[in-house]
């Protein structure tokens, strides 16, 4: 099932279609893939993200105890399988990083990459991982009577138009925040708000399709940017602790000052990017859905119900002489 919702759909039955065909799919990727479970686990995540932003978008027709409970259930089982992830993506950033640096600091962060390489999995490690996938999977089935009796008050263009715009505010205030506080708490945090808004043009594309896909693109491009900057949060918190690397301090500071210095080169990249991308007030983005959707639902109908051309002889576009020779 495509993410996005149908334009004249009930908007209750379409949520609780799309949430289901998430939860499906993430069941789908991990009982598929247990014993090599790094792409099933972040396919898996990237559903259950998916899932939390369909919530968002009709959070104002939700009640607040039934909104909280399902996103903490979904919260939950994306953080149950989180730490494989991590362990992937510092050796992925510490590679990227080798790449891009020269002299001592490659070689810190070839030492890096070599200790990290070491440090093998452990045998209870990988059973814990079974143990966690098994558990998430039981979760993921749970949830589906859940999303069944899940109910949306008002299901109309009113609650889509108060949903988008409430996340895509809650994205520009992020974005202030983590540049007037520059801290990797921040910036993560804006990045989920982008997340959350590009699904939204995403679930809304079919309102203008040519409109709202320039934005997907945008907050796409932004929130890859924005994930490698968390990632290099990452290597710098991981190097930072000596119980976590056995490598001498002068390497680990190598290692941490080249993670800083990426991060400063994309966060000065980023800020004019993310400024374009929320240049309108919340409520400008709100009046803008309002417009669209009807309009959108009017130009479908419109195309059902037009009848089409009836098909012309040969004789219609022949010169009248011609015609008259017959």
């Amino acid at each position: 099932m495509a993410y996005r919702l149908k334009i004249g759909a009930r908007l209750d039955k379409d949520t609780r279609k799309l949430l289901t065909a998430q939860i499906g799919r993430a069941v789908g990727y991990l009982a598929g893939t247990i014993d090599d479970s790094a792409s099933s686990i972040h396919a898996t995540r990237k559903c259950l993200k998916r899932s939390r932003s369909i919530l968002r978008i009709v959070e104002p027709a939700l009640s607040r105890k039934s909104f909280r409970a399902t996103d903490r259930t979904f919260r939950d089982i994306a953080r149950l399988l989180s730490h494989d992830r991590d362990r992937e993506v510092i050796g992925d950033t510490l590679a990227m990083l080798s790449a891009k640096a020269a002299g001592g600091a490659k070689a810190a962060i070839g030492a890096a990459i070599d200790e990290l390489d070491a440090g093998s999995p452990a045998p209870v490690e990988i059973e814990n991982r079974e143990e966690k996938v098994a558990l998430a999977i039981a979760r993921l089935q749970a949830c589906e009577p859940v999303i069944a009796a899940l109910d949306i008050r008002k299901p109309g263009i009113k609650t889509l138009a108060q949903g988008f715009a409430a996340t895509y505010g809650d994205g520009r205030k992020c974005l202030k925040t983590a540049y007037r506080l520059q801290s990797d708490e921040a910036f993560h945090t804006f990045r989920k708000s982008l997340q959350h808004h590009w699904r939204h043009c995403q679930l809304l594309a079919q309102a203008w399709p040519e409109l709202l896909n320039v934005r997907v693109a945008a907050a796409r491009e932004l929130s890859q940017m924005v994930g490698i900057d968390h990632d290099l949060s990452l290597v710098a918190g991981h190097f930072a602790e000596s119980t976590r690397s056995a490598l001498d301090p002068a390497t680990r500071t190598a290692v941490i000052t080249a993670a800083r210095a990426e991060q400063a080169r994309l966060r000065a990249e980023v800020k004019p990017l993310a400024g374009r991308l929320y240049a309108h007030k919340a409520t400008t983005m709100e009046h803008l859905i309002l417009d669209l959707w009807p309009a959108a639902i009017r130009l479908a109908q419109h195309h059902r119900t037009q009848e089409p051309a009836p098909e012309l002889s040969l004789d219609e576009f022949a010169p009248p002489h011609a015609v008259a020779r017959h």
